[in-house]
């Protein structure tokens, strides 16, 4: 995972994990077999934001875990017949330089 950028969800509430503070997770296909990291598009930057067209409106801050948003919205994360990330079927983009993909997972869930 060094030098390279990955598709992370930023606003989950601070954590330990193995003694080190996480303050957010990666996104990954994922099936028992395999994982791989979801790749955001070429020219892409550490902050760029990750959108989905049609969910509009401002990220909270910071995820209330009692209610359980991440539980919510996980089933409808996929990747789709092209190796795009999803959203209810539509696509995770970064405006103005492309898609989110996998390298070479499809039709798998994210997590």
């Amino acid at each position: 995972m060094q030098n390279r950028l990955g598709v992370f969800m930023c606003n989950f509430k601070p954590v330990k994990m193995r003694g080190i503070l996480s303050q957010g997770m990666i996104m990954c296909a994922s099936t028992p077999e395999k994982v791989e990291i979801i790749d955001p598009p070429p020219g892409c930057e550490p902050g760029d934001r990750v959108t989905c067209e049609g969910y509009t409106g401002t990220p909270d801050a910071q995820l209330n875990p009692k209610k359980k948003v991440w539980e919510q919205i996980q089933p409808d994360l996929r990747i789709d017949d092209n190796g795009v990330a999803t959203y209810k079927g539509v696509p995770f983009k970064v405006e103005g330089k492309g898609l989110c993909k996998s390298a070479t997972m499809r039709n798998s869930p994210i997590k």
